[in-house]
């Protein structure tokens, strides 16, 4: 989206990850419209990292092409961390990861599925991701692979770090724009909100006792951290500059990128 030489990227990302010697490198979501273009992106990256371990899920972005919905619930990519964790060596922590979804519960139209599936099939990008079930049904799959996971890291007595894309509540959402002042406007806005996560896996996340931090990225804009029942949401989205948009607060892709990461030291 944001149009960066993909090969200076790589270099300049694997190369900076090196001198900064960072362990683990987690990346949530929205690199390519591709899957493939995705799957290969991050194991050129981890060809090039010999001390940093890679892992990503996937967002909405890299779902829209080159993959199905099995493709997507049941990655073939070690790297891919959907619905699966690693531990840290020598520590308490386990990073969990899952793509997560939305069920329309950050949005005043939240109790009328029909009507946002039927302006998602017009007006929305998702509506040509493959796709078997409802948005709805989807949303449940994925808190009963958040539940199965958060309950094992609880019985084996680990302190938790969260990866997912979508956002987990919809405090995390930036305040209404101002220029969002006409009924039309208005239904906009609501149905693009409805796209945008679900509080259901927040509750989820704040209720297990495990969890400390979540990384969460496919809100645009500027999201500082948000802290609420003993742990922290951390949006970790690079934005989008182009034509139209600049969302960007650096001068370039690489100061931009550079600029937000969030670092954990544990």
């Amino acid at each position: 989206m944001n149009k960066v030489d993909v090969d200076e990227a790589l270099h300049f990302q694997a190369n900076w990850l090196n001198q900064q010697r960072i362990d683990y490198y987690l990346y949530g979501g929205d690199l390519f419209n591709s899957l493939d273009r995705t799957q290969r992106y991050f194991a050129r990256l981890q060809a090039w990292l010999p001390h940093t371990k890679v892992f990503y899920i996937l967002g909405n972005h890299d779902m829209l092409n080159d993959s199905s919905f099995s493709q997507v619930e049941h990655p073939t990519s070690p790297l891919n961390l959907h619905d699966r964790f690693i531990d840290l060596p020598d520590s308490n922590w386990r990073i969990i990861g899952n793509n997560g979804w939305y069920d329309y519960t950050f949005s005043s139209y939240r109790d009328q599925s029909q009507k946002v599936r039927a302006w998602k099939n017009v007006f929305w990008l998702d509506s040509s991701i493959d796709q078997l079930v409802s948005d709805l049904e989807r949303m449940a799959r994925v808190l009963a692979q958040v539940k199965a996971q958060l309950t094992r890291a609880a019985q084996e007595r680990k302190e938790v770090i969260f990866m997912t894309h979508f956002a987990p509540r919809h405090e995390l959402l930036a305040p209404k724009p101002p220029q969002v002042n006409s009924p039309r406007r208005e239904h906009f806005y609501q149905m693009i909100n409805a796209m945008m996560g679900s509080d259901r896996l927040g509750e989820l996340l704040e209720e297990s006792g495990v969890v400390k931090n979540v990384f969460y990225g496919h809100l645009h804009g500027i999201h500082p951290p948000v802290q609420r029942q003993g742990l922290t949401y951390f949006n970790q989205a690079v934005g989008v500059k182009n034509r139209r948009i600049n969302e960007w607060q650096a001068a370039d892709f690489f100061a931009q990128w550079t600029a937000t990461l969030r670092i954990l030291d544990l």
